[in-house]
């Protein structure tokens, strides 16, 4: 059953204050990325994100939008180290895109007539044409019968090899690859065996498929939950060609994806580099007898050789406390497995006369990678508090 179109303008005024704040700090416009609803078909969406942050629409809202920018930051580093710049950049394709989660960032970075989008789900391409003025292509459920020879700088699929059967991978690595110009790179994420299910078992050859997925719609023996090995993925690699340059980076994509990137005969990406975007989050607040308030919360970084440098506190846009995210927490690390920094916690007190109620409070997470998170919360009325920042479950 179809759920109804979640329109921007149902989110509560706070969390809508932190989503256009959000959006902004990135350099997008946010009425040209609100004005489109979160269609109701989009499983990712209405399965996934919103049951995660038990059906509450507004905090589910902003939860998208953030996880479109670490999306949108991470294909921003792609651009950037192979290319230089978007400018520079032809044309690309994502594939798998679903409803539109990366284009929404895309065509505030490129121009649409270079932006072509691929999905199995052919009424999420069409929606995503007629309201984008997006290229589509209807994609198919066996790679040999995909009757399109299209070439483009970055072909992306994220979030689909991570759901495929071993034969599949194959093909469909081997189909994407073969969209990819002479100067391009395909990109694509797994689940790496750091986050194999509790009593699961990697194969002997570094694949493990389980029958299951988010999906309601599409059958188990073509999409559930994959897991790999580095060394599954670079004898996939190897199927392609040999001396291709290509580049593992753990926790590239998503929450807890790793993202592959391959590059064209000819193309050299040792030089390349991509960090996780800091995660992190509110969870309490406490008025105390001194009209103080104190906020807690936690920080992730997951990019190998890189840590969290410093966590600044802004109220209302003035900057006004800096802070050192130190006390361990090994309670979150279950959220994040195979990070390559263990979780950590941090606090901070605000006196009334830092900040009044209503405030809108704002922690930027930097990470030593130059990237940077944001969490965001209002100053609380008595016995009122409003945050954007935690889950007890990650997104896919």
């Amino acid at each position: 059953m179809t759920a109804p179109d979640l329109s921007f303008d149902q989110v509560e005024p706070v969390i809508s204050g932190f989503i256009d704040d959000y959006l902004h700090l990135h350099g997008l416009d946010p009425q040209r990325f609100r004005a489109r609803p979160l269609p109701g078909c989009d499983e990712m969406f209405f399965k996934a994100i919103l049951p995660n942050y038990e059906f509450d629409a507004s905090i589910s809202a902003f939860k998208f939008v953030e996880s479109t920018i670490r999306l949108g930051e991470a294909y921003r580093q792609l651009v950037e180290g192979v290319f230089g710049s978007f400018d520079a950049v032809g044309p690309v394709l994502d594939f798998a895109s679903g409803w539109g989660r990366l284009t929404r960032y895309l065509e505030q970075r490129l121009p649409v007539d270079k932006i072509s989008v691929a999905d199995i789900y052919h009424d999420a391409i069409d929606w995503q044409v007629s309201t984008f003025g997006v290229a589509g292509l209807h994609s198919t459920k066996d790679p040999a019968l995909l009757a399109y020879a299209g070439r483009h700088d970055i072909v992306l699929a994220g979030s689909m090899f991570s759901h495929l059967p071993e034969g599949l991978f194959h093909a469909w690595l081997a189909k994407l690859y073969s969209l990819v110009s002479e100067r391009g790179v395909l990109a694509f994420s797994v689940h790496d065996e750091a986050i194999l299910p509790a009593g699961e078992t990697m194969g002997p050859d570094g694949f493990h498929f389980l029958r299951f997925s988010e999906s309601g719609s599409l059958e188990l023996d073509i999409y559930g939950m994959s897991y790999v090995t580095d060394a599954f993925v670079g004898r996939a690699v190897e199927r392609l060609g040999g001396g291709l340059s290509w580049r593992r980076f753990p926790k590239g994509l998503y929450e807890n994806q790793d993202l592959y990137v391959i590059g064209a005969p000819g193309v050299d990406l040792s030089a390349l580099k991509l960090g996780s975007t800091p995660m992190g989050g509110f969870e309490t607040v406490a008025t105390l007898s001194t009209g103080e308030v104190e906020f807690a919360g936690w920080a992730v970084e997951r990019t190998p050789g890189a840590d969290i440098v410093a966590a600044r506190v802004f109220v209302d846009e003035v900057e006004t406390l800096a802070l050192s995210p130190i006390t361990p927490r090994p309670d979150v690390q279950k959220h994040f497995p195979g990070s390559a920094r263990a979780p950590v916690g941090w606090s901070f007190r605000l006196s009334p006369q830092q900040a009044t109620p209503g405030a809108t409070v704002r922690v930027r997470l930097e990470s030593a990678t130059g990237l940077m998170g944001y969490c965001y919360a209002q100053m609380p009325a008595p016995a009122t508090f409003t945050y954007s920042g935690w889950s007890r479950r990650g997104l896919r």
